[in-house]
C-alpha cells in the first residue's frame, strides 16, 4: 500500500492482525474497559475500511494509535457524569492501593482523612452518594444544593483525596 492507492481486503485483514493486539491495550489503557476497548480499535478499523484515507504506509501505525486515542477520548466524553465520577473513584482507589490487603486499616485513614481534611458539605456528600448509595438528584435534594454542586464536590474531594494518599502510601 502506498500513499493515494487502495487498500485491498488483503491488506487491510493484514494491517488488521498486525496492529489489533497493540491498539487494543492502547484503548484499554484510556478506557480502562475490555468490551468499550474492543468496541473502539472495532470502529476504528470499520472506519479505515470505508474512508480508506491515504496513509503512508510507514506512518499507517501512528495513525492508528491516534485513531484509537482520539476515539477513545470521544468516548469518554459522552459517557454521563455519574459514571466519570464512579469510574474515578473506583479506579482511584484500586489504583492507588488505598484499600489494599489491610483494608480495615486502609477504610479507617480514609475516613480519618475525609473527617480531618474535608469540609463539612463534601464529608456529608460523600457519605450520601456513596454509603447511602443515594442518586446524585437525591443528594442536591437532601443537602439543598444543584446536581452540579455534587459533582464538584465530588470530584475536589476524590482529587485531594488522591493527592493525599498517593504522597502518603
Amino acid at each position: 500500500m502506498t500513499q493515494g492507492t487502495t487498500m485491498t481486503v488483503r491488506e487491510y485483514e493484514q494491517l488488521f492482525k498486525q496492529n489489533f493486539e497493540r491498539l487494543y491495550y492502547h484503548s484499554l489503557d484510556i478506557v480502562h474497559n475490555e468490551d468499550v476497548a474492543r468496541d473502539v480499535v472495532s470502529d476504528v478499523f470499520v472506519r479505515l475500511l470505508h474512508n480508506n484515507p491515504s496513509v503512508q504506509v510507514d506512518k499507517m501505525e501512528g495513525y492508528l494509535m491516534m485513531a484509537v486515542r482520539n476515539r477513545c477520548l470521544d468516548v469518554l466524553s459522552h459517557k454521563s457524569v455519574r459514571e466519570q465520577v464512579e469510574k474515578l473513584f473506583s479506579q482511584e482507589l484500586k489504583q492507588r492501593h488505598i484499600i489494599a490487603r489491610n483494608e480495615d486499616e486502609r477504610l479507617d485513614r480514609l475516613m480519618q482523612y475525609i473527617e480531618r481534611e474535608l469540609p463539612p458539605l463534601s464529608q456529608q456528600i460523600l457519605r450520601l452518594r456513596f454509603l447511602q448509595e443515594m442518586t446524585y438528584e437525591e443528594v442536591a435534594q437532601e443537602v439543598g444544593v444543584s446536581k452540579v454542586t455534587v459533582y464538584n464536590h465530588l470530584w475536589q474531594s476524590m482529587h485531594r483525596i488522591k493527592e493525599y494518599f498517593s504522597k502518603n502510601k
